[in-house]
């Protein structure tokens, strides 16, 4: 199976890590090349795209089964995301709840005491497409996002986004349950 990987820090690395031995990474794209990502793909001779400011572009012609985005904090656009049988992210909340950049902060600061995370298919909707996998952790007292970033969510992406490719590997196809509308 053939995976093509967009993200950048330890989620990224981590997945990259977890992934490689098992499946053929055909390429990686960073925000740039002082990632930990990027060294690792190079280390191991997977071409490594820093898109920076220059956006997806290059990503042009790599067509692959699974498109992952961990960590990505870049919308990856329908042509692109259509080079691929399926395309996926990683987004740190129980999804519908919490969308954007600030989601487990904004958990937080709500005074949720349970947050979880939601692999979901990408879509033109920013964390708004079909939900594939979920997982929950509580929020412990007095926790900020940083911390719970670290020890709970990080990991349970890391988790997520590995069961997905395993299940298309396995089933050859990822679930898809329309995201509920609040």
């Amino acid at each position: 199976m053939k995976i093509g990987l967009i993200g950048q820090k330890w989620l990224a690395a981590e997945v990259f890590k977890a992934l490689h031995d098992q499946y053929e990474v055909v390429f990686v794209a960073v925000p740039s090349p002082n990632d930990r990502l990027y060294a690792l793909a190079t280390a191991a001779d997977v071409p490594a795209i820093i898109y920076g400011s220059a956006g997806l572009d290059a990503l042009a012609g790599l067509p692959v089964d699974l498109l992952i985005c961990a960590n990505a904090f870049v919308f990856v656009p329908d042509w692109i995301r259509q080079q691929a049988r399926y395309s996926i992210g990683f987004h740190p909340s129980l999804l519908p709840l919490y969308r954007g950049r600030t989601s487990v902060a904004d958990a937080i600061a709500a005074g949720e005491r349970v947050t979880g995370g939601t692999v979901y298919h990408l879509t033109d909707d920013v964390d708004g497409g079909p939900a594939v996998f979920q997982a929950w952790c509580f929020i412990e007292d007095g926790e900020q996002a940083p911390a719970l970033w670290r020890r709970a969510l990080a990991p349970m992406g890391l988790k997520l986004l590995i069961k997905a490719a395993d299940h298309l590997a396995a089933c050859g196809f990822i679930p898809a349950e329309e995201q509920a509308r609040l």
